[in-house]
């Protein structure tokens, strides 16, 4: 699978690192480069690609106001030297966020979740489910890959959620809301307004908490006991 793509950005250099990222990535082939966002707007509204690379600071229109005029954007990874505007960038479901200077290792791992992303878009497209087994999520300047089994529990801190897996906690910018929706059921339940588990690793449970194999214990919230409790028998 190739994905065509597009860079915008004002510096010379940048545009000069990318392109050289590009050129080494197989399944990427570039589009067109623009140093004039203007420009890339016009070319963007009447030519769709899969993938763009977008400065966020550019003078006469940055980034987010080039983004919020197109009709149908594509994967946007968004590439920067402010790492102040990632919470921002995030609330518009971009695809990722790399700070300059951008390491090749961090590019890769951005173009490998877009290529990850367009598979399952396009699998599903065509009425296919894939079994997926993991999740990929930005933590730590990184695009993580945590599998399904080994995420004990998921807790809510308000715009943000914890994974708390066997070997490492991961926090990320998304809603339990939206996480819910994704994972499978068959796995995972809701048990509380702030909780998800991996019902593989609960060792027990009464009507007021749900013990895991870790020793924690979770509160069980009043409007998901039923369901819960119905789940586990």
């Amino acid at each position: 699978m190739i994905l065509s793509c597009v860079i915008v950005d004002d510096e010379y250099l940048a545009i000069k690192v990318l392109e050289d990222y590009v050129s080494r990535t197989e399944n990427l082939q570039l589009v067109r480069a623009f140093k004039r966002p203007e420009e890339a707007l016009v070319f963007l509204q009447s030519n769709p690609v899969d993938l763009l690379f977008l400065d966020i600071q550019m003078p006469e229109l940055d980034g987010f106001s080039l983004l919020a005029k197109l009709d149908n954007p594509p994967l946007v990874i968004f590439t920067t030297a402010r790492p102040d505007y990632a919470v921002k960038a995030y609330e518009l479901n971009v695809l990722d966020y790399l700070v300059k200077p951008i390491s090749p290792g961090r590019f890769q791992l951005a173009t490998q979740k877009a290529l990850d992303f367009t598979n399952y878009r396009r699998l599903a497209e065509t009425h296919q489910q894939p079994e997926v087994d993991y999740l990929m999520i930005n933590a730590d300047h990184l695009v993580n890959k945590i599998m399904h089994q080994d995420i004990i529990y998921i807790e809510g801190l308000g715009e943000y959620i914890k994974f708390h897996t066997h070997s490492k906690v991961y926090i990320t910018l998304m809603s339990l809301k939206s996480l819910q929706d994704i994972l499978p059921n068959k796995l995972f339940a809701r048990i509380h307004k702030s909780f998800i588990v991996n019902k593989t690793f609960v060792v027990s449970f009464n009507h007021q908490q749900v013990q895991l194999s870790n020793g924690k214990a979770i509160p069980l919230g009043r409007i998901y006991k039923q369901e819960f409790l119905e789940e586990m028998k």
